[in-house]
């Protein structure tokens, strides 16, 4: 058995590095295991769900308990804490952010103390975003708006994200966590956004498993066991519930309504809202569509900046009959696209009231849904149908290239398979478990007289799980997808000419 080495790292003080006292927490080490990629491994099915990490640690010094003051720790034990596991030298294996620190103190055994992390994903999922309308946008421009929403770091030390193929004639997220935004996108492009190795979000538009080196298999794994690299187990999983034999796209144009009044502040007279003097605020929020507009305005595509008097008026009494004070007040507004927040201060020095508020601006319309199909006939496993969850599906065409593309894969079975190895097995396995990531290409031969699966080809790595125990025994599991059909399409300015049977979407 080839020895392992690894390090988990925790930066307990929060300056970006993990080089302080106690903040390598390997010797305390009991127990890693750690997982991240797609909750099925299916390209059609599976979505990206947040990392995670637990951690057993010897607890003995007490240094991990939150309330104990005279702990080495003691005021550091905090959640978003940045968390590294390193293995085979250098490589990062998992990086996200603590969640919480459990102590589990023992009569008689040993005290140890359970940590628990989440990958990027969702330690941005505890985040609720909101954007503008934006007109004709493509997808991976959407994915770094809504990462900058949420306040993720902009570089390639954070982001990798791919130009979008996929032109949304429109598109807006409102008061959504920080996930289902970006899987809208997801499921616009057809596309995956999942967390790297090193901690970044990654995006990755349609195309990009037809390039290199998504088209070169950068390992093999046998069930021979006289291999080089030697499966410890595998599983065939059941294809049936990922067949499907039609395939229905929904397409929703939208168009814009004339500018007019959207919201109106209706508490008035008696009930007009009070602004202190010398530099006093009051916050609004204005939301439409509301109880009143019309059943096909889903929201807005762009607001209006509210104007003293036409639409704010701010005097010295209720009733508005008193002094206008509008020239000794200010008024900034933030829109996205379902609301508009406004903000008044008067910098008066007497109180204000405000006798007046109003939002204007051009109301987004839905047009009548198109819906669009590809289906095959006569088949063995009859009618199964999946429909499109793609919330920005720009046109009818593009509905049908996405319909047509994976009734063309979906339609006879594909195969998927779970494989575990020991990546202790020698100083190769021991590489390829700390590099290989979620999309590698893999191949798996398992044709010998061991598992007789009769299986030999290559497939992606969709999700991924390790453990190590204690004596650093490394255990790696590997959920596939088949990578076959993606394979055999030509895609302009990707593939050569005449070397592939299908044209890809």
């Amino acid at each position: 058995m080839a020895t392992a080495t690894y390090s988990l790292l925790v930066d307990w003080d929060n300056d970006g590095t993990f080089i302080s006292a106690g903040e390598d927490v390997t010797a305390r080490t009991l127990h890693v295991e750690f997982s991240r990629g797609r909750d099925v491994d299916s390209q059609l099915t599976g979505r990206s769900v947040a990392g995670s990490l637990q951690a057993v640690l010897n607890n003995e010094s007490g240094d991990y308990n939150s309330y104990n003051a005279t702990g080495t720790l003691y005021g550091s034990l905090l959640p978003g804490r940045l968390i590294r596991l390193v293995g085979s030298g250098t490589q990062t294996m998992w990086q996200g952010y603590i969640d919480r620190i459990t102590p589990l103190p023992s009569v008689k055994g040993l005290n140890t103390a359970r940590l628990e992390a989440i990958g990027p994903l969702g330690f941005l999922n505890q985040k609720e975003v909101s954007l503008n309308t934006y007109a004709n946008i493509d997808t991976g421009s959407a994915v770094d708006l809504v990462l900058s929403e949420a306040g993720w770091q902009t570089g390639t030390a954070y982001r990798d994200v791919d130009a979008g193929k996929t032109t949304m004639v429109r598109f807006w997220t409102d008061r959504k966590r920080t996930i289902e935004a970006l899987r809208e996108i997801e499921e616009t492009e057809a596309g995956f956004v999942r967390e790297s190795a090193a901690g970044k979000i990654v995006f990755e538009n349609r195309h990009r498993r037809l390039t290199s080196p998504y088209t070169t298999s950068q390992v093999t794994f046998t069930d021979d066991p006289s291999g080089t690299l030697v499966l410890q187990g595998m599983t065939q999983e059941d294809p049936l519930p990922f067949i499907f034999t039609e395939f229905v796209s929904m397409v929703e144009p939208y168009t814009l309504g004339s500018t007019g009044t959207l919201w109106v502040l209706n508490q008035t007279g008696t009930l007009s809202p009070s602004i202190a003097p010398n530099g006093g605020t009051r916050v609004f929020v204005a939301r439409y569509p509301g109880p009143t507009a019309s059943a096909d305005h889903i929201g807005v595509d762009s607001w209006v900046t509210p104007s003293a008097t036409a639409d704010w008026n701010v005097t010295t009494d209720q009733q508005g009959t008193g002094t206008n004070l509008n020239g000794s007040c200010t008024v900034s507004a933030t829109s996205y696209q379902n609301e508009l927040r406004v903000v008044l201060t008067n910098n008066a020095a007497q109180p204000g009231y405000v006798t007046l508020l109003q939002a204007r601006g051009v109301p987004l319309k839905r047009l009548d849904k198109v819906l669009i199909g590809a289906e095959s006939t006569g088949t063995a496993y009859g009618k199964r149908t999946f429909p499109s969850k793609a919330k920005f599906m720009p046109n009818a065409d593009e509905g049908q290239y996405w319909a047509d593309w994976n009734l063309s894969i979906y339609q006879t079975a594909t195969v998927r398979l779970s494989v575990t190895f020991i990546a202790n097995q020698g100083a190769l396995a021991l590489n390829h478990a700390a590099a290989r990531d979620v999309s590698d290409r893999v191949t798996v031969v398992a044709t010998g007289t061991t598992s007789r699966l009769g299986v030999n080809g290559d497939y992606f790595i969709e999700a991924l799980k390790h453990v190590i125990e204690g004596d650093r025994r490394h255990t790696v599991t590997w959920y596939l997808s088949e990578a076959r059909q993606f394979s055999d399409a030509w895609v302009l300015d990707v593939s050569a000419l005449g070397t592939t049977t299908r044209l890809g979407y």
